[in-house]
């Protein structure tokens, strides 16, 4: 069961094994979801491993799924360590199932990305299947999974109370559900096992008062909150941690009733955001608690010729990256989304292999990206990774 809080600081766990080294040799990665071909070749002092061929699985034919390829992460049958780390489970077959399309979110890509980078460390043959923001295909998606008999299945619990259901059902049936990115309700009792994610609220109380600290606001100013969907839960905590501040020290953000939804349709999101500036010109500033709102806002500002609004919010992407560097941006919250994906299904494999109970893991970012920070984490290479 996921407590009201997750616990403070963030709990980095680190799987590397130094004893030997090693050589992987990947002709092939491909980000995006497909039939791609990936051969690995790996070779260590006192052992070597032959080359593998893995091919990516054929795409899952599911009732209402709009974006349902699916991708399997594979690795030899004699992987896995001494101890049993990656072997000592028969069944290694999981389900990381996301709300939003990794295919078009940059932020969803990186909880991906960290997902099958710990599957394949851990040996879970992973197959990825997204919702694309619909709440009932996400619940399609977990009974399909759930008629597969999969070790284990990853989900967020973005529509909260929508999904207990299902996940008890998938626990019911002998299969261990472990979530991340939005922690599953308090009613999930023993349904969900750990949470990997951020501390909304105080997060949120964060940015606020790191919009006060830079003086862009004074007391009565205007300032909207905007969320792809602002009455689910990550934004009603996000948003309640902003708001709070911002409304004790007198600022004039406006009440939850009057948060704009945008959607977590790019082009939607735009016009949306347009739309409400041109008809808001005397706004200050903008709390965009998602990562669609967020990316797309410094061109929603240029088409709505506002160059005066300030801008802090969550998440990374390339346009969040770039407003950063331009000024435009103020700040953004990175809840890293890698680790999200990487820890949640790192928690699977131990759970699998040794029994391990998952845990409740905060993601961090507590500290804020800024202009001056930003080149900590834009390098080319970190692409798909922090940003």
């Amino acid at each position: 069961m996921c407590p009201d809080k997750v616990l403070t600081g963030c709990v980095f766990l680190n799987y590397i094994q130094t004893s030997k080294e090693a050589e992987v040799d990947v002709s092939q990665r491909s980000t995006t979801k497909g039939h791609n071909e990936v051969t690995l070749t790996s070779s260590s002092k006192g052992r070597k491993l032959a080359a593998i061929t893995i091919v990516g699985a054929v795409a899952l034919t599911l009732a209402g799924c709009t974006a349902g390829s699916a991708t399997e992460n594979a690795s030899s049958s004699t992987a896995g360590l001494e101890s049993g780390f990656g072997a000592r489970a028969e069944n290694r077959e999981a389900y990381f199932i996301t709300y939003y399309n990794p295919a078009s979110d940059a932020f969803w890509a990186q909880i991906l990305s960290g997902a099958e980078d710990a599957a394949e460390l851990g040996n879970l043959t992973l197959t990825h299947q997204t919702a694309d923001a619909d709440p009932a295909t996400m619940v399609t998606l977990v009974q399909t999974a759930i008629a597969t008999d999969p070790a284990v299945i990853f989900m967020p619990f973005n529509e909260g109370e929508a999904w207990v259901d299902v996940a008890c059902q998938a626990h019911d049936a002998g299969i261990t559900v472990i979530s991340y990115n939005v922690p599953a309700p308090d009613t999930a009792g023993e349904c969900v096992s750990g949470f990997v994610g951020q501390d909304f609220y105080e997060v949120g109380t964060i940015v606020g008062q790191a919009l006060l600290d830079s003086g862009k606001v004074e007391e009565g100013d205007k300032v909207l909150i905007t969320a792809e969907e602002p009455d689910q839960p990550y934004a009603l905590q996000r948003g309640g941690g902003a708001y709070d501040v911002l409304s004790e020290a007198g600022i004039g953000v406006l009440p939850q009733e009057q948060w704009l939804r945008v959607g977590g349709d790019d082009a939607g999101a735009l016009d949306a955001l347009t739309s409400w500036l041109v008809a808001n010109p005397d706004v200050k500033a903008v709390v965009p608690v998602g990562g669609t709102p967020h990316r797309n806002l410094p061109a929603a500002l240029e088409a709505a010729g506002l160059s005066d609004v300030a801008i802090i919010g969550f998440d990374t992407a390339p346009q969040i990256v770039q407003g950063l560097k331009d000024g435009v941006i103020l700040a953004t919250a990175d809840q890293q989304g890698y680790i999200q994906g990487f820890q949640s299904t790192m928690q699977g494999v131990l759970a699998l292999d040794f029994g391990f109970s998952p845990a409740n893991i905060n993601s961090g970012g507590l500290g804020l990206i800024t202009e001056d920070t930003v080149e900590n984490i834009e390098a080319d290479d970190l692409q798909g990774v922090r940003w």
